[in-house]
């Protein structure tokens, strides 16, 4: 009865009873806001993970690391099979040389040294266009004719050869008879050959590097930074598709019933990123596997041992947590333009302004890396840039050349940015989701009442 309320709550403060039935309200609407959430999120999680471009394009990422990971192990398999075999030198073949000047021919010592195994056979003018068809003929890679022709300053050299795949390179000859010219010519101005040799003696030299990045970690970050920039992308993308397919399918106005138009936004940004995260993650793991389990143990790359000591516990999870961030920024942006549209065959238009500023980011953060980093204004720029910084960040991460500071600064200028547009980008999202016809402009966007 009312008279027993009344008697209860005498004495009890008013502020405190508003307190305790809005703290109850605002439970039951978090409660339920969170329930929208689920839901969206679950539907669509399941419409992404059943479809075969998924299940495609992990399988064809994971055969072709497979491949690649394999295709050394099959090279050692014949090369250890080819041990203890007599086999020919690399340069075996035959070098025909025509001398007008007469002192190669003298020192042709040299150029044996240069190319060991290689056969010199010295010959005249007049068989040279017999022997140059021969070569085109027999196509092959380890016959070559060395023209010297004599002139006043210096003599000037001709290297024929069959294709640009010859063994016998330009460069390394033209060594070897630059140091057969300036042997003659100290040998004329009386030095002995013991001096000349000295003197033509290379220097030799070890090459030290201060900081961690090597040959290996810097290929290794570039190749993330294509891997950050098409998985950001890709995802981010597909937010876009699933909402514009769902719009003009109708199956938005059954969604729109059971959920507020943020909470869609929300789900579905939420679901695509975690599929997109699980794809990541995997594909991570079996590249991790292969390289553990079917690389060759001391496999080189270019003389350099495939060893990438940047990936630690710490880069692991900062590339992780850069990818759900960049993917969380642009998958806000590709969602208003699949709700901005009406039609599939508009949503590649709409995409534009979003797609030239991911490529804007990501060649800011690609050029930054291959030019090597380092503390210069547009590295740094990089860095910060919250457009920029999910594809720059990675490179630095595996070579090492980021502070935890700078991880810091930037981190936080990634998720204020997020914040600042999803709050314009559900804003926009609720006014345009349910909208048919022509598309939204910015002014018509101003004029709708959001929820």
């Amino acid at each position: 009865p009312a008279s027993r309320r009344r008697t209860l709550l005498r004495g009890f403060p008013r502020r405190r009873i508003c307190t305790i039935l809005t703290g109850n309200f605002r439970q039951k609407g978090r409660g339920k806001q969170m329930k929208q959430i689920l839901t969206v999120f679950s539907y669509t999680f399941k419409e992404g993970i059943r479809k075969k471009a998924f299940w495609i394009s992990t399988i064809v990422i994971m055969v072709l690391l497979g491949v690649m990971c394999a295709i050394p192990r099959v090279m050692s398999f014949f090369d250890n099979g080819e041990e203890g075999t007599d086999t020919k030198t690399e340069y075996s073949g035959t070098c025909y040389l025509v001398d007008e000047t007469g002192v190669f021919e003298k020192e042709i010592e040299y150029l044996k040294a240069a190319y060991p195994g290689m056969n010199f056979k010295s010959i005249e003018q007049d068989e040279v266009k017999g022997l140059e068809k021969a070569v085109d003929e027999s196509k092959s890679r380890n016959v070559a004719i060395l023209s010297i022709q004599e002139k006043d300053a210096a003599p000037v050299l001709e290297i024929t050869v069959s294709n640009f795949l010859s063994k016998i390179q330009a460069d390394t000859i033209t060594d070897a008879c630059n140091k057969v010219w300036q042997s003659h010519l100290l040998t004329e101005n009386g030095l002995e050959k013991g001096e000349v040799d000295a003197i033509q003696t290379p220097l030799t030299y070890t090459q030290r590097f201060i900081g961690n990045m090597n040959l290996t970690e810097y290929v290794v970050g570039l190749l993330l930074t294509f891997v950050m920039f098409f998985a950001v992308y890709y995802y981010g993308y597909g937010v876009a598709m699933s909402i514009s397919s769902e719009k003009t399918s109708r199956v938005m106005e059954t969604l729109i019933i059971s959920a507020k138009p943020s909470k869609i936004l929300i789900g579905k940004c939420l679901a695509m990123g975690v599929l997109g995260l699980l794809q990541l993650v995997g594909l991570m793991a079996f590249a991790a596997f292969c390289y553990k389990f079917i690389l060759p143990e001391g496999f080189q790359i270019a003389g350099v041992d495939l060893a990438v000591s940047g990936f630690t516990p710490k880069t692991l999870v900062f590339l992780i947590i850069y990818f759900i961030l960049g993917y969380a920024l642009y998958a806000v942006m590709n969602s208003v333009c699949g709700a901005a549209v009406s039609k599939m065959e508009d949503l590649n238009s709409a995409m534009m302004p979003v797609s030239i500023l991911v490529i804007i980011g990501f060649y800011l953060g690609y050029f930054t890396s291959v030019m090597g980093g380092g503390s210069g204004m547009l590295s740094k720029l990089a860095v910060y840039l919250p457009i920029s910084s999910p594809f720059a960040v990675p490179f630095k991460l595996i070579t090492g050349e980021i502070t935890m500071q700078e991880l810091g600064i930037s981190v936080f200028l990634l998720v204020l940015a997020i914040v600042i547009v999803t709050m314009f980008s559900t804003r926009i999202y609720s006014a345009s989701v349910m909208h048919y016809g022509n598309r939204l402009k910015w002014k018509e966007l101003k004029k709708i009442k959001t929820n």
